[in-house]
């Protein structure tokens, strides 16, 4: 089987590491001023080159024979002029908006000195407007306006050569303000100042002062044109700026250098290549401004369908979230996308693939042509139709060759189909590779796109998949759980039930014959006390009190039992209420002083509570019942999550070392001749407390008395 990678592939592996698959195009690009020359654009400037220097040539023999004198010429030419530098400026100060480079600005600068100077110039031309010129001056105005103009120009050239490409600061105000006055002091110079001027005119004829102005002039020009020429790295409006020297070095040989004065061949021939100086710049920008915007509109189209792409493949991966959310199974999450994912990807098919490790095949999870879908299992076929394995399980896509594949039904099937040439990407989940998307057609070549938005589909349905097998194994496990809880229910239930008889046995079977213990000793000391000795009255004193005491411990282990099985009946209770109440039952004809403070509320079972507060005071009661100053202290207290309540007297105590002992079944600390009681009270009042999520403790020293807390939550109690 063949497994050749493709450049693309390359591309989008390098695009997934963080790496661009293409080198972007530079921002500068955009602009001929600094786009880079190619030999293409350095043969068509040499070709106008030499054809303009072809003509010049031609025309230099004729450059003195006097020709019929067309005013109308010097207008039509000066305002074409004009025009040319002045939408050349206009377009440069535009590219220098973007760029903001202070060589183009000087570029800019002279092309609006060049059409500044035209305009004055023609405005002096003597016989144009006005027999001395519209704008005054004397006979060398309009020759030495002619010099500025065309000796100004090379400096602006020579300056955009030789500036460094600095970054402009600022805005085009002051630069342009300069300018201005640049050329207002020349026109002042030309006109108002003729007199300090040497004389380069004598009529329509040139005087010999003329031959050193004008090849200072001239020179000017070809040092522009070399230090263009020059440059390291030429930029297309290098190579056109070139041509415009060329021009203007032709313009002032035929009009100023080589001919004899006004009107004659080389004054006409000289201004036309002015003219065409004055074009050639102006001529490429303008296309390559059109090639600008064609380039604008094509990439506006291309970002638009980009975007579109983006938008669609978002919508896939968020089809498939919310279908995750909605528990789909994986296969109706594969077909519901597939579709839209072929279409995406615009390829003949697409397939999402479950991987079968065990049995060495791949299933159909979901296909899709351009005429038909196919959704389900049923179609297998090799493993080895979707490439290397475990370049797979590196995550890295694969590409098959169809025709290298084993010959047989499968690999018919799909150049029947159509798919010459497909690409199987994983799809891994928590490390394991659980499938592929496959796609492909009769095309070698996948785009890097098509195969980020392949990885993108790949890793959301593994996902998917993964989720949903997790779901259903959670799913099962509920059910076993659900089912284990049942039993376990029922086998509670059953106990329960067995419990409730158990404590209706103990209360009627073992009540009878302590009844009869107690009922047959009280006969005895009733109707035979006068024949019965001391010690006998004794002990059947002992014998009727033992029955009550064992009846009073088969009532606690029976209230302690129900403890376990009730559930709580919760409602506000006013604590401090329920402490007074309980207080005033088991006072009786105690002397102790109980002191009973202000109680937060509790939301519990108020019975349930009421028989910890009888467990708690009438302990209290009982262990300070020796005392003769016997003090009892209610109170209780906020902490950050539970109210904190507290019964503390000043009884007989205990040793803290065995506090351990203290909430245990039948545990008591002092002996039944010291104190009554079964120890089983504590013993409720603690699993009460639990019942309602709180706790008990307590404190103590021999002697000194003992604090018995408890505490409720505030958020389970409501109290406050």
């Amino acid at each position: 089987m063949s497994q050749a990678t493709s450049p693309a592939l390359e591309d989008a592996r390098g695009a997934n590491r963080g790496e661009e698959p293409f080198a972007p195009v530079p921002e500068q690009r955009a602009f001929i001023t600094t786009l880079p020359a190619t030999s293409r654009d350095e043969r068509h400037a040499a070709l106008v080159v030499g054809v303009s220097a072809l003509v010049f040539v031609l025309a230099l023999p004729f450059a003195k024979v006097q020709l019929e004198q067309v005013w109308a010429f010097i207008p039509a030419y000066q305002a074409a002029l004009v025009v040319c530098d002045l939408v050349t400026a206009a377009l440069l100060l535009g590219q220098v908006r973007f760029s903001r480079s202070r060589a183009l600005l000087l570029l800019a600068a002279g092309y609006l000195f060049s059409a500044s100077l035209a305009v004055i110039h023609a405005l002096s031309f003597p016989g144009l407007f006005a027999p001395g010129g519209l704008i005054g001056g004397g006979a060398q105005s309009t020759a030495w306006l002619y010099m500025f103009w065309h000796g100004g120009f090379p400096l602006f050239v020579i300056g955009y050569a030789v500036l460094p490409n600095s970054r402009l600061e600022g805005g085009l105000l002051a630069p342009i303000t300069a300018l201005a006055a640049l050329v207002a002091a020349l026109g002042w110079l030309a006109t108002a100042g003729e007199a300090v001027l040497p004389a380069i005119m004598q009529g329509s004829r040139y005087t010999p002062a003329m031959i050193f102005v004008v090849s200072s002039v001239w020179l000017a020009s070809i040092a522009a044109l070399s230090l263009v020429w020059s440059r390291r790295t030429r930029s297309v409006l290098d190579v056109w700026l070139m041509v415009v020297l060329a021009a203007w070095i032709f313009d002032i040989g035929l009009s100023a250098v080589f001919n004899g004065g006004r009107f004659d061949l080389g004054f006409y021939a000289g201004r036309i290549y002015g003219l065409l100086a004055a074009s050639f710049v102006l001529i490429v920008l303008l296309l390559e401004n059109g090639a600008l915007h064609a380039r604008l509109a094509a990439d506006h189209e291309r970002d638009r369908r980009s975007l579109a792409r983006h938008s669609e493949r978002l919508r896939i991966l968020a089809a498939i979230d919310q279908a995750v959310i909605a528990e789909q199974t994986a296969d109706a999450i594969a077909a519901a996308v597939i579709q839209p994912l072929r279409e995406l990807l615009d390829v003949p098919r697409a397939i999402v693939n479950r991987f079968d490790l065990a049995a060495g095949e791949v299933e159909w999870v979901a296909a899709a042509g351009r005429r038909r879908i196919h959704v389900g299992p049923g179609v297998r076929y090799p493993l080895s139709f979707m490439g290397d394995l475990e370049r797979l399980r590196r995550g890295e896509p694969q590409q098959i060759d169809v025709q290298a594949l084993p010959r047989g039904t499968h690999a018919e099937a799909l150049l029947a189909s159509g798919v010459r040439w497909y690409m199987a990407v994983p799809m891994i989940a928590g490390g394991k590779l659980i499938g592929a998307i496959s796609f492909g057609g009769e095309e070698r070549d996948f785009s890097p796109e098509q195969l980020a938005i392949a990885r993108e589909a790949a890793a959301q349905l593994a996902i998917a998949t993964a989720q949903t097998r997790l779901l259903e194994r959670v799913k099962a496990h509920a059910a076993e759980l659900d089912a284990r809880v049942r039993s376990r229910t029922a086998e509670l239930e059953a106990v329960n039930r067995e419990l409730e008889s158990f404590s209706y046995s103990v209360s009627h079977d073992l009540r009878a014959p302590l009844r009869a213990i107690d009922g047959y000793a009280r006969m005895l000391d009733e109707d035979y006390a006068g024949r019965l000795d001391a010690e006998a009255q004794r002990l059947i004193g002992v014998v009727r009190s033992s029955a009550r005491r064992m009846g009073q411990l088969i009532d606690d282990l029976l209230a302690f039992s129900r403890l376990g099985r009730q559930e709580p009946a919760r409602s506000r209770v006013d604590m401090t209420a329920l402490a007074r109440e309980v207080a005033d039952e088991l006072r009786g004809a105690s002397r102790a002083r109980i002191d009973l403070a202000a109680l937060p509320g509790a939301y519990a079972d108020a019975a349930l509570l009421k028989q910890v507060w009888l467990n708690l005071i009438g302990n209290a009661l009982k262990y300070s019942s020796k005392k003769p100053d016997a003090r009892i202290e209610i109170g209780a207290r906020h902490d950050a999550q539970e109210d904190v309540y507290w019964v503390r007297d000043n009884g007989a105590g205990f040793d803290m070392r065995y506090a351990g002992k203290l909430f245990g079944v039948f545990q008591r600390l002092h002996r039944a001749e010291e104190f009554e009681g079964t120890g089983v009270g504590l013993a409720i009042v603690q699993r009460i407390l639990a019942r309602h999520g709180g706790r008990v403790w307590a404190e103590a020293r021999p002697g000194e008395g003992a604090c018995f807390y408890f505490c409720l939550p505030r958020d389970a109690g409501h109290g406050g």
